[in-house]
């Protein structure tokens, strides 16, 4: 087995002096018993075991098996505290600041960066609900402590917030049912790993309480259909949380009422995996229906503003002032094009910073200008130019890496790859948005080698993480 050490970041597998951490030292144990050729057998044990519950699902169109690293992540439970209290923190935050938008009295996002926010449209009443947000992502990165000027242990940095559509425990619940069953058997016998059993039921409960017959409303798994690269995971979510899988044109209106036309059954929420702008035109009166209060759409309109990376610069700012408290987990670095200060310096900086779209995802509209050539700099400036007040910029960091693995004839090449956190926190009360949880666990993303990037649909990898319970 040998580790090829490429990227600047902290590896969080192997120690500075190439071993690897005491925590990994099973998985290591286990992966060397293995052995490459059976190592390959399992990878292959595993994809057919993945594409046989697709099939069984009725999904016979492609592989949307989700690429994957099957190396896990592992969190020591010190770490894992800290990320649980911050995140959650931010979701009470964000859940207040949407309370107080509806009730038109947020006073910290500025009215021109709402104004300017292709995910908020002033023309259309906001209706949120007494807990806006029931689920929520955050893509969070890690880098090697040094306050103080001591070095050794982890700070969080939060890259970015996900409520609309996230993508994580449907994938996550099966890489862990793999890990135990196929790669790590022993290994995660041994260590006292949080379970992922039962969640994907919890966010059920959590999405039903957004309506007043709470465990007994009907729920709506939306999917645009077989197309969609997440189409499987619809599928998990719809059977999991025993909620309808429908498609938009399997759903109308009657009598004020969302029906699912083919059971004839009255939807009371709406969980959509589709574009609110493809939903709200192929189901007529379907905004009408949840402004009346006769559907609770989960990602109701105007409260994924929240995804607009302009307003999250705002998030610590929120947790101070509404909260009283001071954040636990600070964002990365980041510069709004909205602000005249901030646009003159990045411009002056293009180069040396990641530039993203306010409302882009899946690594659409971003650029890493370390990353990037000459010419592909001055293509991006010149597309932010046109109108910048709907980008902005981050610090490259060289946030912390795991390991790609590959087998070889003779062993194991571990390769250097930059990772982050897409950890998934719930708010499940039916009207008090101070009750949060975070899923104990983690679909972290593993970039290409040598990138930054770390989507799925940019290159990037899934890895199961295990969260240690002590």
């Amino acid at each position: 087995m040998r580790f090829e050490r490429a990227l600047p970041g902290t590896n969080e597998v192997f120690g500075p002096d190439g071993l690897p951490r005491p925590v990994y030292e099973g998985v290591f144990e286990e992966l060397g018993n293995t052995g490459p050729a059976r190592w390959e057998e399992k990878r292959r044990q595993a994809h057919e075991a993945l594409l046989e519950e697709q099939h069984a699902f009725g999904v016979t169109s492609g592989d949307k098996t989700h690429p994957t690293d099957w190396i896990p992540r592992i969190v020591p439970a010190s770490d894992w505290a800290r990320l649980r209290s911050g995140l959650e923190q931010r979701l009470r935050a964000i859940n207040e600041f949407l309370r107080r938008l509806e009730a038109g009295r947020d006073e910290i996002v500025p009215e021109e960066i709402l104004q300017s926010s292709i995910l908020y449209d002033t023309g259309t009443s906001n209706r949120f609900g007494p807990v806006p947000v029931r689920q929520i992502a955050f893509d969070v990165v890690a880098v090697e402590s040094r306050r103080e000027g001591r070095t050794g242990g982890w700070e969080y940095l939060v890259i970015e917030e996900n409520a609309k559509m996230p993508v994580g425990l449907a994938a996550m619940t099966r890489r862990r049912r793999m890990e135990e069953e196929i790669f790590f058997p022993k290994t995660y016998k041994n260590l006292p790993v949080y379970p992922l059993d039962g969640w994907l039921g919890r966010l059920g409960e959590s999405l039903r309480a957004a309506s007043p017959k709470g465990p007994e409303a009907t729920l709506a798994v939306v999917s645009s259909g077989p197309d969609d690269q997440f189409y499987l995971d619809h599928h998990i979510y719809a059977h999991e949380m025993n909620a309808i899988l429908a498609e938009t044109g399997e759903l109308g209106i009657d009598g004020g009422f969302l029906v699912h036309r083919p059971t004839g059954r009255r939807i009371d929420v709406i969980y959509e995996r589709v574009d609110e702008d493809t939903l709200y035109a192929e189901v007529p009166g379907l905004l009408e229906c949840h402004l009346t209060g006769n559907v609770h759409v989960l990602f109701a309109p105007n409260s994924e503003v929240i995804d607009d990376k302009g307003v999250g610069v705002f998030v610590p700012e929120m947790v101070r002032r509404y909260l009283g408290e001071e954040p636990l987990i600070e964002n990365a670095r980041t510069w709004s094009l909205a602000v005249k200060e901030d646009r003159a310096y990045v411009m002056d900086h293009f180069a040396e910073l990641v530039v993203k779209s306010r409302g882009g995802y899946g690594g659409k509209e971003v650029m890493i200008g370390p990353e990037e050539t000459k010419e592909g700099v001055e293509k991006f400036r010149r597309m932010v130019e046109k109108n910048p007040t709907e980008y902005i910029a981050q610090e490259t960091i060289d946030f912390s890496t795991h390991v790609l693995c590959e087998a070889e004839d003779e062993g194991f090449l571990l390769r250097d790859s930059y990772a982050d956190y897409r950890v998934l926190v719930l708010a499940p009360d039916a009207e008090d948005p101070g009750v949060v949880e975070a899923v104990p666990g983690s679909l972290s993303r593993v970039a290409a080698p040598g990138k930054h990037v770390v989507n799925i649909s940019s290159g990037g990898k899934m890895k199961d993480t295990w969260v240690l319970e002590r």
